[in-house]
This record gives C-alpha cells, sequence and structure tokens, in this order.
C-alpha cells in the first residue's frame, strides 16, 4: 500500500476558487494513476490550491472506497475504466456536475465517452490489445485478432480483472462483443496456463512477456508503447474483432466539502494544460491517447480511436461481481 501526501507550492495565477485552499485544508485526490502526480503539482502552480494525493493499486484504491461507503473521505477519485465509474455513480458515491463538459474540447471519442449523468468525465483513454514477442514466434505470423489467440493457448499472459479496472473494462467489453457465453468459451481456449493468465500487475505481465514464459499478452496499449519506446522486441496488434475503449475519468464525491475546488481540479485536466502535464510521466500510463483537441500522444503511439467500442457501462456494472468471480474461479491460480 502506498500513500503519499504532496504539496505544492502556490502561484499568483489562480482560479476563482483557489481562495478557498490553505495548507490544513486541501483537496483530496484519490488516484491509480501514475499520471496525478504531474497533473497535481501543474494544478497547483496554476490555481494555489494544494493537493493531498492518496495513491494506491486499482484494487486497493477500490477496496478503500467501498469500505468507506456513503461516507468517502476524497473529493476527487480518477481512475481507470468507465465501468466503475458507472458504479460509483448509480451507488450515488459520486455527485453529478451537469454543464462541466460543455465547454471541454474533446476529440471525438472524448465528447462519447461522457455519460448523460456528466457524474464523471474522461481525462485520458487507452484500449487493451494485444502485445507479441517478436523474438518468441519463431517464425510464427502473429495473431490478428482475439479468436486467433487461441492457437498460441498455454503462451498468452493475462490481468486478473478482479484487481484491474482496466482488465475489467476489457472483460467486460469482450463479453458484450462477443456474447457471454461464447466469449467465456473462447477465453478458455485462450488463457490455459494459469501461471500466466490471473496476473496482479501490468507490470508482472510485461514481465512475463520480456523474460518469462508468455509469448504474448492481452495488454493495455499504453503499456505496450512504453515497451516499444524502451526498445524491446515488442510489436502491437488491435484485434480485427474490436477493441473498447478504457477511459481514465475523474467524479467528484457526492458529500465533498470544497465541491468549487474539485469542480476546478477536473476542468484543469480536461485542458491542454492538463494533458500535457500527464504527458511528462514516466512509464505506461504517460502512454495514453489524449481526449483534448490539438495534444498528441507520446513516442510510437498512433491512433485512429474511431474505431473503438465505447462499453455498456450499466450492463457491465450490474455483473461485474458475478464476470470477476468467472474469471478468478477459472484463471488465477
Amino acid at each position: 500500500m502506498i500513500r503519499s501526501t504532496i504539496a505544492f507550492g502556490l502561484s499568483a495565477c489562480a482560479f476563482a476558487a483557489a481562495s478557498m485552499a490553505s495548507a490544513a485544508d486541501k483537496l483530496v485526490v484519490y488516484s491509480a494513476l501514475d499520471t496525478v502526480e504531474s497533473a497535481s503539482k501543474a494544478f497547483t502552480q496554476k490555481t494555489g490550491i494544494e493537493v493531498d494525493l492518496v495513491r494506491l493499486s486499482t484494487g486497493e484504491l477500490l477496496g478503500k472506497v467501498a469500505a468507506e461507503g456513503n461516507n468517502p473521505r476524497f473529493d476527487v477519485i480518477w481512475v481507470e475504466g468507465s465501468a466503475v465509474m458507472s458504479r460509483l455513480a448509480q451507488q450515488g458515491i459520486l455527485k453529478p456536475e451537469p454543464g462541466l463538459a460543455d465547454n471541454v474540447d474533446y476529440t471525438e471519442l472524448g465528447r462519447k465517452l461522457v455519460p448523460e449523468s456528466q457524474a464523471y468525465f474522461p481525462v485520458s483513454v487507452s484500449t487493451t490489445a494485444i502485445a507479441v514477442n517478436d523474438s518468441k514466434l519463431n517464425g510464427v505470423t502473429a495473431p490478428r485478432s482475439w479468436t486467433e489467440l487461441a492457437a498460441f493457448a498455454g503462451k498468452v499472459a493475462a490481468k486478473d480483472p478482479n484487481l484491474s479496472g482496466p482488465a475489467f473494462q476489457w472483460l467486460a467489453g469482450y463479453f458484450e462483443a462477443k456474447g457471454v457465453d461464447a466469449g467465456k468459451t473462447e477465453l478458455q481456449s485462450i488463457l490455459t496456463n494459469k501461471s500466466l493468465s490471473g496476473i496482479q500487475s501490468g507490470g508482472a505481465v510485461n514481465k512475463s512477456l520480456i523474460t518469462g514464459d508468455a509469448a504474448l499478452a492481452i495488454q493495455q496499449d499504453n503499456s505496450i508503447y512504453a515497451l516499444i519506446d524502451k526498445k524491446e522486441p515488442v510489436s502491437i496488434v488491435y484485434p480485427s474483432d474490436g477493441v473498447v475503449a478504457i477511459p481514465a475519468s475523474a467524479g467528484i464525491a457526492a458529500i465533498s466539502k470544497h465541491e468549487d475546488q474539485a469542480k476546478s481540479f477536473v476542468e484543469f485536466l480536461l485542458t491542454k494544460d492538463g494533458e500535457t502535464a500527464m504527458l511528462k510521466t514516466e512509464g505506461g500510463d504517460g502512454y495514453f491517447a489524449p481526449v483534448i483537441k490539438g495534444v498528441t500522444g507520446r513516442g510510437a503511439r498512433v491512433d485512429n480511436t474511431s474505431t473503438w467500442k465505447i462499453l455498456d457501462d450499466k450492463t457491465a456494472a450490474t455483473n461485474e461481481t458475478e464476470w470477476k468471480q468467472w474469471f478468478r474461479d477459472q484463471f488465477v491460480p
């Protein structure tokens, strides 16, 4: 468990809510994303609003939120996966902020990812693709679809959706595209090696791909681009049978005592300055696809996000517990 408190220096330039901040009364932001540090620093420098930053893994963070119930201790939560955020909104943990996104200069995909309730807001986006270690294929043609992964059964690594918001978003999107029963059958033909199929983190998936027994991985594309940027022998395949968008979204607690400051924070994230600050992040989280017009992703990233599918968040949230348990029973050692 990691917890860090970051208080950054004051700036003369501030949003209207900046005067409300004091050293003893900071904006509390929960996040599982590495991008939150650079974004929070830039926000404080611009506004003078200080941030108390709580960083945990996705599983730990959502466990903490669940334990806090109807009395969340955060003002803003920022995590990956619209299904997860939809569930928090349905539970009344998040407060709708109608109009907050109206003047944001979103890309076409970014605008589509804004929920009708405006209870949470896409800040960046990624998807799940197939990572291929070209040095381990021994001349065999890489798969071009999820279905073709079955030819590599036993050599495919994947994250456990019980511990990863992005992995659950992928699983829910997989079931939406294939049908639940057909999707389950297909995954059972692909993820036949439990030592690879229920890995706890994206970093461990990468390790298994580069140094372990996996030749391929079902992996978040920003992580794949980070490996490519490091000159690892890795290539990326966007499966022809479709990928689902994984927005990293921010929402405001329904009982936040710092609503104006929280709105200022979210509004800052949805600007060129906010996204540019996030692009300075080291590691996979910094290789996201921007959702603000005029911002370009890092490294080798090339996006055609117009083909990415939008998840039915309500259905995914409704079935979250059942689908996660099924994956654990089938694929986690």
